[in-house]
Parts: structure tokens; C-alpha cells; sequence
């Protein structure tokens, strides 16, 4: 797709030499230094750019690295490409830039998971989160801890060393205590690691009600487009539509769900088994009843299921009901159904400022942590959660009296795991399964 500039990164050990072959003045570039010239391939022009040069180790990789910017037309771009990979270039693998940039030591696994979160976050909580790890809010707790149990080691080996001088370096009840604080702060940060998980994948969100009481329109109305089927016919929404949205900065996955009511065939039966799988696993819900119209068995049934949700309740269609009798009339509903309505209508858009409110509301005070979540990725949440067990043993060993011997191994190996989280020890497989997830070019 054409655009007003492209941004061509090359890496590695030749990239001065390749480029000083093309660029019209060689002599020029410079550490840092922004140069504007002509790229030549045969004396032929390709186009004016600008340059920079960034040498080892002062670059996002380590390496020596050159940005290019040239004209975004992509005929331009292919030319480009075409002839640093003829001087000995060659494209980069998914998130080969980051993965040098983690082997030469200018950031560590937490970083690099943060970064590739940056790129792909929905939503403003993810890049507020995602820029504050990358600045080493998780390494810095990971290194933390390990700092605490490097020095409980040390103290526990003294002890060993000097069996015989009858000097206890580390008590039983401090070691217990400090195990314990450790133990808290993985379990914590574990937390957090699986709050951002949740929120990058986004929050359930489903809008419920019994058919024909207007879920469709009430999509498409927050959507400002046509996504779902409306019609008069009851139970044309018979299976699960997710579409993505955003409230308060955060992702959001909408979905409307069959009508639940008396089923008209089998499709229509699985169609509200579904919902009614997505209310048990919601933790807030849009429920939709119509106004316009008595209160039914559904409508209470529904309400009865949802007591224990963070739950709004839409009284859509109140378009429908007369100027001088609206007020009365949600009162009426409102006791019967022992619920705070929100007047809605799907048709002229009353109500929709406030249902985003709500919504945004219900969001931050469920996640009042949002600001210190932190990303990793499914291989790192288990290191975590293996460092965290690990902690939990040594605390018992400690409260048994366990031999000291036995506790420096133990040690050992949860300083091991929090040295698997930041990446200090990494095997080639997981580098690759976390690298393999990045954009090409990143």
C-alpha cells in the first residue's frame, strides 16, 4: 500500500560497507547523523533518502545498523530491498531485530515481550503497561527477588562452612519469614502476568436478553456499522458474534448472543446453550429487555442468572413508549424486576453515552490495577508459577529443619527459574517460540 515515506532497517556486521556501495555520498554517514542523498544502483537513481547510521554497539540490535528513509511507493521499496539484498543483504526472519537485540545484551526476555505487545496492543492500558516493562518494571521485581535468594544461599552456605563454630548466620523463623515474602511477590506478580494475558486478549463482554428485544441493533449501534442480521423475526441470531471495540482504553470483546426463550429448532437449542455459557463465564454483562413490552418468564430467568455479574440493564426501545408515561412505566418494570433500567433506544441512540461510561466504569473497577499488569507470554507465566511452588517447598523445608545442603539446592534452582524468566538461561526452543511470534521486521 503506498505511503508518504517507508522506514528499510538492515542489520549486521556489513551493513556500513553495503550501503556506503549505493549511496551517492559514502563519506558522509556518520554515527547518529541524519544524511540526505541519492541511492544509486548501475548510476541509475532509485530515489532521494534520507540516512542514518547507527554503529555497534549504540543501536536497537547491538549491531551496526542503517535506517533508510525513502518515498513509501511500493516500486520504490522493492528496488530498494532488490538491491541491498544484491549487495549481500537478506529479509529478516519474525522478530529477528529484537532476538539480536536480546542476544547482544540490550534487553532481556521481559523487554522483548514487551515490545512485541507494543506493537500488537488494542487498546491504551496495553501500550501504557507494555512501555513501563519495557522499561524494566518486571525485570527489575524479577531481579529483585533474585537478589534476596542469592544473599539467602550465601547465608545458608556460611552456615554450612561453619557447622562447627557454632555461628548461626540465617534463623529458622527469619528464613521462614523471607521465603514467605518472596513466595507473596511471585504470587503477585503471577497476578499481574495473567491480568495481562486476559486484558490482551481482551474482556468478554456478552449482551444478553430473550429474542427480538433488539441485541442486534444494539451491536450494530456501538459498532456505528451494520455487523449483525436485524429483523422482526424472533431468534435470527443463532450463534455467537464477536466484534472488537474499545471502553475507557480498554479491549473489548463484544458479543451478540442468541435469544434465550423457548427454542424453535435444534440450531436455535445450541445457539442458546452458547449464551448461556458466555453469561456463567462473563464477569460483566449488557442485558437487554424491551420496554415497550410486559416483563416475561425469560427476562427474569435471565436476571436471576446474573445476580452475581457486574451487569447493565438495558430497557431498549424506549423510543416506543410515550414521552408522559416513560418515567412511570421503568418505575413499574424496575420494581417488578428488582433492577436499575437504563433507558435505551437502539434506534435513536438514547442512552449509548452513558452505557460507554458504565461499561468503562465496571472495567477499572475490576482491574484496579491496570496500570501495573505486566505480558508474558505462556512459557514465562509457567516459570512463574513454577518459581512460585518452588518457594512454597523451600518455606516448608526451612520449617522441617531440612539439612542446609538440601535448601542451597533448592535455592539454586529457584534462582534458575527467575533467571529462565529475564533469560539469562534460555534454550534455543524457547527463543524460538517466542521470537517466531513477532512481525517481520520487528
Amino acid at each position: 500500500m503506498p505511503s508518504s515515506i517507508a522506514v528499510i532497517r538492515m542489520s549486521g556486521p556489513q551493513s556500513l560497507s553495503i550501503i556506503s556501495e549505493c549511496f551517492e555520498k559514502p563519506a558522509s554517514i556518520a554515527h547518529r547523523k541524519a544524511v540526505h542523498g541519492k541511492l544509486f544502483y548501475h548510476w541509475n537513481e532509485i530515489d532521494d533518502i534520507v540516512l542514518i547510521f547507527y554503529s555497534a554497539p549504540e543501536s536497537y540490535t547491538g549491531e551496526d545498523m542503517v535506517e533508510i528513509f525513502s518515498h513509501g511507493n511500493p516500486i520504490i521499496i522493492k528496488k530498494i530491498i532488490d538491491l541491498l539484498i544484491r549487495r549481500g543483504a537478506r529479509f529478516a526472519e519474525p522478530g529477528e531485530f529484537t532476538r539480536r537485540a536480546f542476544q547482544n545484551g540490550k534487553l532481556d526476555l521481559t523487554a522483548a515481550e514487551a515490545i512485541n505487545r507494543i506493537v500488537k496492543a488494542r487498546g491504551d492500558w496495553e501500550i501504557s503497561a507494555a512501555l513501563s516493562q519495557m522499561h524494566g518494571s518486571l525485570r527489575q521485581k524479577i531481579n529483585s527477588l533474585r537478589e534476596s535468594l542469592i544473599l539467602m544461599k550465601a547465608d545458608v552456605e556460611s552456615g554450612i562452612d561453619f557447622s562447627e563454630e557454632d555461628i548461626q548466620f540465617l534463623s529458622n523463623d527469619d528464613a521462614i519469614l523471607r521465603m514467605q515474602h518472596i513466595h507473596n511477590s511471585l504470587s503477585e506478580i503471577l497476578d499481574r502476568c495473567r491480568i495481562g494475558e486476559k486484558i490482551s486478549h481482551g474482556i468478554d463482554i456478552p449482551i444478553v436478553g430473550r429474542p427480538n428485544v433488539g441485541k442486534s441493533s444494539i451491536l450494530n449501534l456501538i459498532l456505528n456499522a451494520e455487523r449483525a442480521i436485524v429483523s422482526e423475526i424472533p431468534g435470527t441470531t443463532r450463534d455467537l458474534i464477536r466484534e472488537t471495540v474499545q471502553f475507557a482504553g480498554y479491549h473489548v470483546n463484544l458479543f451478540d448472543t442468541a435469544g434465550i426463550g423457548i427454542p424453535g429448532c435444534e440450531i436455535e437449542r445450541l445457539g442458546i446453550d452458547l449464551t448461556r455459557k458466555k453469561i456463567d463465564d462473563a464477569s460483566i454483562l449488557i442485558l437487554v429487555i424491551d420496554v415497550s413490552a410486559d416483563s416475561t418468564n425469560s427476562d427474569k430467568e435471565i436476571l436471576a442468572s446474573s445476580r452475581e455479574k457486574s451487569c447493565i440493564v438495558l430497557g431498549n426501545k424506549v423510543d416506543l413508549i410515550p414521552e408522559n408515561r416513560r418515567k412511570a412505566h421503568l418505575t413499574l418494570l424496575e420494581n417488578e424486576l428488582s433492577v436499575q433500567i437504563l433507558p435505551f433506544s437502539a434506534k435513536t441512540g438514547e442512552g449509548l453515552a452513558i452505557l460507554e461510561k458504565k461499561v468503562g466504569e465496571m472495567l477499572i473497577s475490576q482491574l484496579p490495577e491496570q496500570r501495573n499488569f505486566f505480558f508474558a507470554d505462556q512459557i514465562m507465566i509457567k516459570s512463574l508459577a513454577d518459581a512460585k511452588q518452588k518457594a512454597c517447598s523451600i518455606q516448608k523445608l526451612f520449617s522441617r529443619g531440612e539439612p542446609p545442603e538440601i535448601i542451597s539446592f533448592e535455592l539454586q534452582s529457584l534462582i534458575d527459574l527467575l533467571h529462565e524468566i529475564t533469560g539469562e538461561i534460555t534454550s534455543e526452543d524457547v527463543l524460538n517460540s517466542i521470537f517466531n511470534r513477532f512481525c517481520i521486521g520487528k
